[in-house]
């Protein structure tokens, strides 16, 4: 995966991938929508052909990358209790 775009402010996060990351992002906004500190969380990808898939977040208040790196580390550490049976 390849970033190949980002924007951002302070409570602003948006960048773009050349690749289809619709499953891990989605994963993402799911853990980040539960967050009370997220405003919006968005994926959006073009069309299933094209390699392109956008993500977009805003907190209430806060750093919105801040976040995003938390909900990543709550990802990581809910894989890391999976055992596979």
């Amino acid at each position: 995966m390849e970033i190949k775009k980002v924007t951002g402010e302070k409570e602003n996060l948006r960048f773009i991938v050349n690749s289809n990351e619709e499953t891990l992002f989605s994963l993402l906004k799911t853990y980040l929508e539960a967050m009370p500190e997220t405003d919006i969380v968005g994926v959006y990808k073009e069309h299933h052909l094209i390699d392109k898939t956008e993500f977009f977040l805003k907190v209430k208040k806060g750093d919105a990358e801040k976040f995003f790196k938390k909900a990543l580390a709550e990802i990581k550490k809910e894989l890391a209790k999976l055992k596979v049976e």
